[in-house]
């Protein structure tokens, strides 16, 4: 709560009709476990003190249909989401993720930025480690939240378990096991949206971040063959988009968005 039933009428509406929606959820006294089983929803509880990873890692492991989404409690799907996205993982062999485009949301529900994702990506498949290649260039994460990702659930199972050791790479921990398996479908459009709030997006927030990756390109040299201009490239990306994430902080405060 507050933005859990938007979430759950998102997923009702869904043209997809074979779909598992499993909850995992830590104890809560807000309504929240009451509003995910009226409508229909597995509820699974963890206990309290739970990691982001292990929740992550507990949903991936309930799950037994062929794809699997991960999907936050204030963010949303498309209703064509699921279908455009399984069309995607079957249009080409050995894919193993398709991602997409997403919109951002505030904190009261307004669109404020739309079709975020995908930089410098072209075309409808790549190979997963040319996006790995991408993303450590740019120094973020351009394959996005996860609300704007589908798995190959035998290559993400494959991959466990989700990683919180640097937590603000929690999702892009996973996507580097998972991409170099295959090839990622591209889908150049929006097919949810992600929610921001203050708590989300500070400067405090942007300076963590910035160091957490660092960290990962750093993992992704011990990795990969990188020569000295990859590493000054992938130097100005992450802390461009440090100071293109702070900017947009300050115009969001401003707006009184957050």
């Amino acid at each position: 709560m507050p933005h859990l039933e938007a979430l759950v009428a998102s997923l009702s509406q869904q043209d997809y009709s074979n779909l598992e929606i499993i909850a995992t959820v830590t104890p809560t006294h807000d309504g929240s476990e009451e509003v995910l089983e009226a409508a229909g929803i597995r509820v699974v509880v963890t206990p309290p003190g739970t990691t982001a990873a292990e929740n992550w890692t507990r949903a991936t492991e309930l799950a037994t249909g062929e794809f699997t989404k991960l999907i936050c409690q204030d963010d949303l799907l498309y209703p064509h989401a699921i279908s455009a996205q399984v069309a995607d993982l079957v249009s080409s062999p050995n894919v193993v993720m398709a991602i997409a485009q997403r919109d951002i949301l505030d904190s009261k529900g307004k669109v404020i930025f739309t079709g975020r994702g995908l930089s410098a990506l072209h075309g409808s498949h790549l190979p997963g480690s040319r996006v790995l290649r991408e993303t450590y260039l740019r120094g973020g994460n351009i394959f996005g939240e996860p609300l704007a990702v589908l798995f190959s659930t035998q290559a993400l199972k494959a991959s466990m378990p989700w990683r919180d050791d640097n937590p603000l790479m929690l999702d892009l921990n996973t996507y580097t096991k998972v991409a170099p398996l295959g090839n990622v479908a591209l889908r150049h459009e929006s097919i949810g949206a992600f929610r921001v709030s203050a708590s989300s997006w500070s400067t405090t927030i942007a300076g963590a971040q910035l160091v957490q990756t660092r960290d990962w390109q750093r993992e992704y040299e011990h990795s990969y063959h990188t020569s000295k201009s990859d590493r000054m490239k992938a130097l100005i990306g992450r802390h461009v988009q440090t100071n293109t994430r702070r900017a947009a902080y300050a115009y969001l405060a401003a707006r009184k968005s957050l």
